[in-house]
């Protein structure tokens, strides 16, 4: 019997207004992106997934922050909050427990970020995407921060920062979500379920909303086994797996 590895999964797309500029025009985009989400049914035993907002620089590449289970740090398997950006130039690790800042490969190359996160079923989560440098000095390198919120106890842990190139600008009006299952199983139907919801996502610090209801999409070797379904205020009810 030959193996499956069910990749991507379901992606969610929002629409955003026009990208804004600051100081005089000499930034162009977005300094922040709050994605919120709730990990309605955790799958139960071993398993490999990721929940993440992707999210692109003008003039320069991406990044994502998310959630993961089954992720190898410190040393074991473990859940996890994950920030990282292609083609960046350095990183500094965050505050929680196993903390961890270095590169990565594989699927292009750049620097990640991530920490130990116990993150549990039916709580939701901000994760928060913050330029960190001197926004008045567009022409030097400058540092982006990630942090996680429980949105219940209002306690947030900081993820870790990365620093991006100087001719990069801030971020552009593209974002998607998506749900992943990075490892490899027996065949589709032997993914384990579970049921997460985007809620709607905002930026500038809560001033700038979606345009409209996002793009939901199923896609991938075991889009079969993979629903998406538009909720109240313009969720997205993501389920995959049996």
């Amino acid at each position: 019997m030959t193996n499956v590895t069910p990749g991507g999964m379901i992606a969610v797309k929002h629409e955003w207004p026009s990208e804004p500029t600051y100081w005089n025009g000499q930034q162009k985009g977005f300094y922040n992106l709050d994605t919120f989400l709730t990990i309605n049914k955790a799958p139960t035993g071993k398993s490999y997934y990721f929940w993440a907002q992707q999210f692109w620089f003008d003039g320069g590449d991406g990044g994502y922050m998310g959630l993961q289970t089954g992720a190898n740090l410190g040393g074991k398997e473990q859940k996890i909050a994950i920030f990282s950006i292609w083609k960046a130039l350095d990183a500094k690790k965050g505050d929680g427990r196993d903390a961890f800042a270095g590169t990565f490969g594989g699927e292009g190359t750049g620097y990640s970020c991530k920490i130990a996160y116990d993150w549990q079923e039916g709580t939701e989560y901000r994760l928060r995407l913050w330029e960190i440098a001197d926004a008045r000095k567009p022409t030097e390198p400058e540092w982006w921060g990630a942090w996680v919120m429980n949105m219940k106890t209002k306690q947030e842990t900081f993820i870790g920062q990365i620093q991006v190139p100087a001719d990069w600008k801030w971020m552009t009006s593209s974002t998607n979500f998506f749900v992943e299952y990075y490892l490899s199983v027996s065949a589709c139907d032997q993914t384990p379920y579970a049921k997460a919801t985007l809620h709607a996502p905002t930026r500038e610090n809560s001033t700038v909303h979606p345009t409209g209801a996002p793009t939901l999409e199923t896609y991938g070797n075991c889009k079969s086994v993979a629903k998406v379904t538009l909720g109240s205020g313009n969720a997205a009810i993501c389920e995959t797996g049996k």
